[in-house]
């Protein structure tokens, strides 16, 4: 008895089913709205008479008619209807890409964009227009061409040439600019909006780390936004010594003639291919700097790649990047772009799911806040850590900070154009 009762529940044991939810949402109906005519109550109950149901649906925004109310509550319940109901578009953008001026990222922040709106799942539009270049006329011809596209936003990623420009046209839609930063031009158009990251916040945040009497140094190379920041450095505190890299890629004979680098404060405007490099020939001069502080231009996980910890030991960075909803973020990562640390993805994102948001009355997904027509960015410091970059407290600023404030909207340290960006590649 006692084999019959084990060979009964071997057999149950190999033919039972293991019951597993099904990862698969449940199906929804979505209705588009193609009529362009609208609807009064009175016609609106003419279409449920005549049996006309999803037309009802799509027309009856908010009915006044109690009855109509509970007709529309009714009928969306039948129909498993749990969203919003859109017209043919509910959000239409256009782009702006002048892609031989800012090359690669002409197309990163539009395919960033278009991930981000698939991940939103409401019917929309978005157009590319692709310019050579950001000559008068040809911005012109481009403006002219999405002024009678009805678009609810245009994104144009362009300099500041290209944004001057902009500036001083009427226009009809409005526009964001994500590539600069508001305190960089003067822009009296009430139409136009940036998105541009405030790269001297960030060095003033960094300054909070500065002991008083420290021996500060500069490092930059020839680029035209390397030096610019090291002269910010300078306009803030106290800087002792303003050094530049050559093309070469080899520092060492310069590291050990310059003996103050070693137990120094250490502002480094370099990319990160000539930052990692530099890291690693200090360690390899004995030299220690007190700490290494670094802007946006630094925080990229190729640095953790390219350098061993003791060369980074000591350095903080500062990150101007927030965090957006994560399932965005990973749909962005699935079409090989990111926003993690590219801040020019992530500014477009960021603006756009502004003026999303305002449109349709969705929920943001991204937390940036717009202010005085840009984005207002907070300032994050971190440790470059073993592994990752790990969250620094921002101490309290001195009681004698100096106050003047510069602006500068760029600083990722990856990017090719010299009027935007600086070049990581050896030259």
């Amino acid at each position: 008895m006692r084999k019959l009762l084990t060979i009964f529940t071997l057999v149950s044991t190999l033919t039972a089913q293991i019951q597993l939810t099904s990862p698969i949402p449940l199906p929804s109906t979505v209705i588009i709205d193609l009529d362009p005519h609208e609807y009064s109550d009175e016609e609106l109950m003419d279409l449920v008479q005549k049996g006309q149901i999803f037309t009802f649906l799509a027309k009856a925004k908010n009915p006044q008619i109690p009855e109509l109310a509970a007709l529309k509550q009714n009928y969306m319940t039948l129909f498993n209807i749990t969203h919003k109901i859109y017209s043919s578009a509910a959000f239409k953008v256009a782009f702006i890409v002048p892609y031989k001026i800012i090359g690669k990222y002409a197309y990163s922040t539009s395919n960033s964009a278009l991930a981000y709106l698939l991940n939103r799942k409401i019917p929309f539009e978005m157009e590319l227009y692709p310019i050579q270049n950001e000559d008068n006329a040809t911005l012109h011809d481009a403006l002219q061409n999405v002024s009678g596209g009805a678009y609810d936003l245009v994104v144009a990623p362009v300099t500041m040439k290209g944004a001057e420009y902009i500036c001083g046209q009427r226009l009809d839609t409005e526009l964001f600019i994500p590539t600069l930063h508001k305190n960089r031009i003067e822009c009296m158009n009430n139409m136009v909006s940036f998105g541009g990251i405030d790269y001297n916040a960030q060095i003033e945040t960094l300054s909070y780390l500065v002991e008083h009497n420290a021996t500060t140094i500069t490092v930059s190379d020839s680029s035209p936004i390397s030096k610019m920041l090291s002269d910010s450095v300078a306009d803030i505190i106290d800087v002792k010594e303003q050094l530049s890299l050559n093309r070469s890629g080899y520092y060492k004979d310069m590291i050990e003639k310059h003996e103050d680098l070693n137990q120094s404060t250490i502002f480094l405007n370099t990319p990160v291919v000539k930052s990692s490099l530099f890291l690693s020939q200090l360690t390899l001069a004995d030299f220690k700097p007190e700490q290494v502080l670094s802007t946006q231009i630094n925080y990229s996980p190729l640095l953790l790649t390219l350098t061993q910890y003791h060369d980074r030991e000591n350095m903080v960075v500062a990150s101007s990047i927030g965090d957006l909803d994560p399932v965005v973020s990973e749909n962005i990562a699935l079409i090989n772009q990111d926003v993690r640390f590219n801040w020019l993805n992530y500014a477009t994102v960021s603006g756009l799911d502004y003026y999303f948001s305002a449109k349709t009355g969705e929920q943001r997904l991204s937390k940036e806040i717009f202010s005085d027509g840009s984005i207002d960015y907070s300032v994050k410091l971190y440790e470059a850590g073993l592994y990752r970059f790990v969250p620094k407290e921002i101490p309290q600023p001195p009681e004698d900070m100096n106050d003047t404030y510069i602006y500068d909207e760029y600083g990722d340290g990856e990017e090719p154009p010299q009027d935007i960006y600086h070049s990581d590649m050896m030259e």
